[in-house]
């Protein structure tokens, strides 16, 4: 059996970093971000969608609180199901 709340906790951390780690880099090196998500996406062309503003603090805190919280629910809940399912 895992323990979902520490289940939960640890995937929500992790995904705060990868936030904040993106967010510095869209600020630091937007080429580069942009580069990246251009290999991700394969025969697709993202230029069309290029960000021409720099997101600022609120909607940062609200990415950061949206998917760190989104994380830990659907961790949780994969969890939870997981241990219900495998009695």
């Amino acid at each position: 059996m895992l323990n979902a709340k520490a289940f939960a906790n640890a995937a929500a951390a992790v995904m705060a970093v990868w936030v904040v780690a993106c967010a510095l880099l869209a600020y630091i090196a937007p080429g580069l971000l942009f580069t990246v998500a251009q290999s991700w996406t394969h025969t697709m062309n993202l230029e069309a969608v290029r960000s021409t503003f720099t997101p600022n603090l609120g909607l940062l805190l609200l990415g950061l609180i949206s998917a760190v919280g989104l994380t830990w629910l659907t961790t949780y809940g994969t969890i939870v199901l997981y241990n219900r399912w495998a009695k």
